[in-house]
Order: C-alpha cells, then structure tokens, then sequence
C-alpha cells in the first residue's frame, strides 16, 4: 500500500461519514436509540474486520468508505440522545465523558497496537492486519451487548416508573419552554406539537444562520483535532524518537486533555455558561500551535498545549449548539448536520501534516492556526448576536405579557374570575403554539450564553 492509498484511505472516510449524518439520526427516531446505536456499532466492527481482510490499497479505500457510512450514526446520535435524558446545565459533561471515553479508547488502541503489530507474520498476515481484525471482533462484541445495555428514549424506557418518567419529561420541558407549560393539559401540549410538519422542520434547520456560524466554531476545533490525532505519532517521531516512543509518549497528552475536558465541562455546567469557556480553550489552542510554528524543537510542548484546549473545547461546542436548538425535532436533524458538517474537518485536517513538510511540519501548524482563528471569530460573533436577540426577546415577552394582563383584568371585569381564566389559558396556548412552531426562534426562547 502506497502513501498516497493510505492519506486517501484517512480522508475518503469522513466524506461518508459526513454525508449519512442526517439520514442516520432520522433512523435513529424512527428504530429507537437502543435498536440504532449498537446496530450501527456492530456494522462498524464487522467493516474494520473486512478492513482488515482487505488486499489491495483499493480495495483498503473502499472499506473505509463503508466504515464512514457505518460509523457516522454513533456520535451524533449519542449527542442527541444526552440531550432527551439531561438539562442544558447537565449535558456538557456527559457529553465530555462520552467524547473523553471514544478518545482515551483511541490512545490505549495505538498502545494495544504496538502490542498487536508483534503478531506480524503469525498466520500469514502483517500486524496491521492484526489490528484490525482483533479491534474490529472487540467492536463486535461488544454491539452485541450493547443491545441489552443501551437505553431507549425516556418515554419508552423499563427501568422507570411512570411517575419517575412524567417527572423527568416535565423537568425536560420546563427546562426547553419555561414553567408555564405545565398549565397545560398533555392533551393540549401533544395536539400543538403534533401540528407541526415535518416540511417545517427543515426549512427552520436550512434558514436557521446561527447554525453555520456553529459549524465555523466546530470546523475550528474539528480540524485541528483530527490533524492531530491522526499525526501525533509522526509529529513526535520526527523530533527524534521511534515509533513505539512516539506511541507512549501520546498518551500522557490524552489523558491530561481528557481530564481538563472534564474538569471544565463540570464546571460549565454549574455556571451555566458554555462561551466563556469555549473562548478560553481557543485562546490555549492558538498558544499551543503557535509554540509549535515558531519553536520546532518545542513542538511537542506545543501539541501538548493545543491539545489541551481542543478536548475541553469538543464537547463545549457541541452543548453550545444543542442548547440554543428547539424543539427536539428540530434539534435531532440539526443535530446531525452540525456534526456531519463540523466532520468535513476530519477530511481536512488528515492532510495537514504531509510528509514533503518534515521535519518541522510548519504548513499543518499555520493552517490549525488559521481554522482556530476562524472558530475564536465565529463564536464572538455569535456571542454578540445571542446577546442582542436576547435582550430584544426580553423588551419583547415583557411587552406581550403587559398586554396579557391588560387583557385578564379586562375579563375579570367582563365575566369575573371565569373569564380571567380562560384569557390567561389562551394566551399559554398561543405562547406554547408559537414556541412549537418556531422554536429557538420564537420571542419566548432564551439562548443560553
């Protein structure tokens, strides 16, 4: 297999994997989470097995064409279903623990590869083979009891009782639509949601512009991850260490990105706030590939640097963007493309550090340095267009609920308390009916900051 087989086999795959989001996530609705997650966990093994078999470089690209479509229905259906279980204030860190899980999976995999890479010859078949193969069995075992592990959507879930569900779909919708909307009947709430079509779904997710600017944010983390995660071993082997000292010497910038990941995903979700923390972990992303443009021989300090804003920063933006999406529906397709398009930074990033760059690889820094740059001023602009069209929101709802009042006074002196009432029901159904319709873009949405 040729350099040039093995560069295209690293990027062909995120163009499947970005092109099936959407359908994936709207399989995902239609066969539940506990159906479409492990069954497209257990594709993905059975593709890395026949990765694995594979005997041309061709025949290698066309495989991970395959692991593409495959995987591309486990992250963002996993990010989406956090956000069915938990609050806006609790879903970043569970979005850091699935995100820190995948990547300390990944560090320990290049570790299990030097083990693996000692079988070359046994059988006939080169270490690579190897790898593949046996990752792509554990894959597949462990699918299969993921089918008894993973949980369905709440509504539909075993382990609760119905009073335990109706209290956590209701602290799910008082946290999406305000503590209003538990004066209405569920008949009431079923009916206006129901009402809205599909068609209407996705014109709001393809008119939304908040959206693009999210997917400029992701793309400056994406790209940079991605280059780095698939050359951390060639970047440090070329400051002079071998293949198995590159592999180890990756994993203690691993574990401290995961930590930090972690550590600040808890703390934003006690503050409540995701920006300031996405516009810190950018600042020590630009400081780290900036050390390793202009200090080579610091390079490794440098990606150490970078990356321990990047871990923090991955889950940080992926909250950001689905606490400011509503409703669910809507959520669960935009979802999809924020992701699939944000993953087209994986595409990229995988050429980045090219072997005509070595030693210092100072194209692959300057352009992590440009895709930061790009991300830090996507997300001030969007900090300050959520910070306006909240403070209109607010001039707004306070003025519809003055005239509200108005209203219910002038039926109390109309029909008394009876027809005060039926006034002040009208207008949370027209306010539950408006926020169904337009959802993040409704008067009554607040975006969290």
């Amino acid at each position: 297999m040729s350099d040039k087989h093995y560069t295209l086999g690293l990027t062909v795959f995120f163009l499947t994997y970005s092109t099936f989001d959407i359908p994936s996530n709207l399989l995902l609705k239609f066969l539940r989470p506990n159906v479409w997650l492990p069954l497209v966990t257990l594709a993905s093994g059975i593709v890395t097995v026949g990765m694995g078999m594979s005997q041309t470089g061709d025949g290698l690209i066309v495989a991970r064409l395959f692991l593409g479509m495959t995987e591309c229905g486990l992250f963002p259906g996993v990010a989406y279903v956090i956000t069915l279980w938990y609050r806006k204030k609790e879903a970043q860190f569970r979005q850091a623990l699935f995100f820190c899980a995948a990547s300390m999976a990944g560090a320990f995999a290049g570790l299990l590869a030097v083990g693996l890479a000692k079988m070359d010859g046994l059988g006939g078949l080169e270490g690579w083979r190897w790898i593949m193969i046996v990752e792509g069995i554990i894959t597949v075992v462990v699918a299969v009891a993921a089918f008894w592990l993973v949980l369905d959507v709440p509504a539909r879930t075993t382990f609760l009782s119905e009073e335990e569900k109706e209290l956590l779909l209701h602290r799910l919708s008082v946290d999406e639509f305000g503590e209003e909307e538990a004066l209405l009947t569920p008949t009431e709430q079923e009916r206006i949601h129901a009402e809205i079509p599909k068609t209407w779904l996705f014109k709001q997710v393809f008119t939304d512009y908040h959206l693009p600017l999210h997917i400029f944010v992701f793309l400056g983390i994406t790209c940079p991850l991605y280059s780095i995660s698939l050359c951390l071993p060639t970047i440090i082997m070329e400051l002079g260490y071998t293949k198995t000292q590159a592999n180890f010497l990756t994993v203690p910038i691993y574990i401290s990105a995961c930590i930090l990941s972690l550590l600040t995903a808890f703390a934003s979700d006690r503050i409540g706030m995701r920006a300031p923390f996405l516009a810190g972990s950018f600042t020590v992303m630009f400081i780290g590939f900036f050390i390793a443009a202009v200090a080579p021989k610091a390079a490794y300090a440098g990606v150490f640097i970078a990356s321990c804003g990047l871990y923090p920063a991955f889950p940080g933006a992926i909250t950001w963007c689905a606490n400011n999406l509503a409703s669910s529906r809507k959520r669960s397709i935009a979802m999809a493309v924020y992701i699939g398009f944000g993953s087209f930074g994986g595409a990229m990033g995988a050429n980045f550090y090219r072997k005509q760059d070595q030693p210092h690889f100072l194209l692959g820094h300057l352009l992590n340095l440009g895709f930061v740059s790009l991300g830090m001023l996507s997300g001030a602009t969007l900090y300050w267009r959520y910070v306006v069209e909240n403070q209109q929101r607010a001039t707004e709802c306070q003025r519809l609920k003055e005239e509200m009042e108005k209203d219910a006074e002038e039926g109390r002196r109309i029909g008394g308390d009876e027809e005060e009432g039926r006034r002040r029901h009208g207008f949370l159904v027209r306010k539950e009916e408006q926020l169904a319709k337009e959802g993040d873009r409704s008067v009554w949405f607040k975006y969290g900051l």
